[in-house]
């Protein structure tokens, strides 16, 4: 039988919905002092031990990063976004891989939107990275653990709901390290669509992954960290922490709510 989505959006945002994501990147009020909301995300670190690098974005809007498209998002972006707070701030940089179907990503008003014509679920919206590599990729480096801020689109934030990806360059080559750990550690609830005749919540996810790297030969010189999101999904904040400790066997994320 053929089941049909319907393109119809409830917008519902509850800002007394805050009070139980201490943890989250994404606050629907960053500012409670100011008069009306303040959407925006805050850099939440996890704690790692040895030597470490930490790094995060907060506001990835046209207004930081100007010069990088617009609707429907298929421009080239101009360069790198570089990170904007933590310790390492500006040590590295998000950038853009490739464009989904008709449209892309790019820095819009208030996030990282994937835009493009469409209105189906899951559609490939375009893909993302976060290089670490030079003066921006911390020697000895055996854990990443890499934070996503990202707001669903038809009940879907990551196309086909596929983790972020880790590519390592060693001297003995190129590896593919896959998440150890994943945790969707708060959400914030955006409203609802309808979807084969039944209300569907909207959520924006902080979700964290820890990549373990002590297995990988050689001597590890630099990696990139990769994901593809939906189209309509939107980023708002993103983190990336580096450690000469090793976490293989044990998990350093924030615990997953359902």
């Amino acid at each position: 039988m053929k089941t049909t989505t319907l393109p119809l959006l409830k917008i519902a945002l509850l800002s007394t919905l805050i009070a139980g994501s201490v943890q989250a990147e994404y606050l629907a009020d960053k500012d409670p002092v100011t008069a009306g909301n303040q959407p925006g995300s805050i850099y939440t670190p996890v704690t790692l031990t040895g030597s470490t690098m930490s790094e995060g974005w907060e506001q990835l809007s046209s207004s930081v990063y100007p010069g990088n498209g617009s609707f429907p998002g298929t421009a080239a972006w101009v360069g790198a976004l570089g990170s904007q707070v933590g310790p390492d701030a500006g040590a590295n940089g998000l950038g853009k891989v490739s464009n989904g179907l008709a449209g892309g990503p790019y820095p819009a008003s208030a996030s990282i939107y994937f835009g493009g014509v469409l209105n189906l679920p899951n559609t490939n919206g375009g893909t993302l990275e976060v290089e670490a590599s030079s003066t921006g990729f911390l020697s000895g480096t055996k854990t990443v653990v890499f934070h996503l801020d990202i707001g669903e689109a038809w009940t879907y934030d990551l196309y086909n709901r596929t983790a972020p990806v880790l590519t390592v360059t060693s001297s003995s080559g190129t590896y593919t390290v896959n998440a150890s750990y994943g945790s969707r550690y708060a959400k914030v609830y955006n409203g609802q669509v309808l979807m084969n005749g039944v209300w569907e919540d909207l959520y924006i996810n902080s979700r964290a992954y820890q990549f373990d790297l002590d297995l990988v030969p050689g001597t590890v010189s630099g990696f990139t960290v990769t994901f593809t999101g939906v189209q309509h999904a939107q980023i708002h904040g993103l983190g990336l922490q580096q450690s000469t400790d090793v976490y293989t066997g044990t998990n350093a994320l924030p615990t997953h709510v359902p």
